[in-house]
């Protein structure tokens, strides 16, 4: 898995959080769920996605990118296949999603990982392991923003 797991390591962090949050915020890991998300879309007003992406012009591994749908399927058609470390990215994901079914306000918010490792480590790297503090806080003010 290595940094290709920093959006579990996020849900970790979070689960552990989850007592902070408001009652109605569910947390789910959907890494591994495909076209199963679109489920996860259904009945919600917001929803923030943390993903690994590869080659996103920033630069520095461990950066902590902000997207909202528009900007991300944009930046995705414009340089496909960089915004996932996945074969079957969220961008793509999110594509058909838009053609099927009303979409709540999503947020994804990206860590820049610098490109997928070979090997078969579970530990994320220094700098993707401190975007994993860096982000949740992030993530907090926008759950606090649905809920003001």
């Amino acid at each position: 898995m290595g940094d290709d797991g920093v959006g579990v390591r996020v849900v970790e962090a979070l689960e552990k959080r989850a007592s902070d949050l408001p009652e109605k915020v569910e947390i789910h890991d959907a890494g591994v769920c495909g076209l199963d998300i679109l489920n996860l879309l259904d009945g919600v007003n917001k929803v923030i996605i943390i993903d690994s992406i590869v080659g996103s012009g920033s630069g520095e591994k461990g950066s902590i990118l902000r997207f909202g749908l528009e900007d991300l399927l944009s930046k995705a058609n414009e340089h496909a296949g960089i915004f996932s470390a996945h074969d079957f990215g969220i961008s793509d994901i999110l594509t058909i999603a838009k053609h099927v079914q009303e979409l709540p306000e999503i947020i994804v918010f990206g860590i820049e990982i610098g490109n997928i490792q070979q090997d078969m480590s579970m530990d994320l790297s220094p700098e993707v392991l401190d975007a994993v503090g860096r982000v949740i806080p992030y993530v907090v003010e926008e759950i606090s923003g649905m809920h003001q």
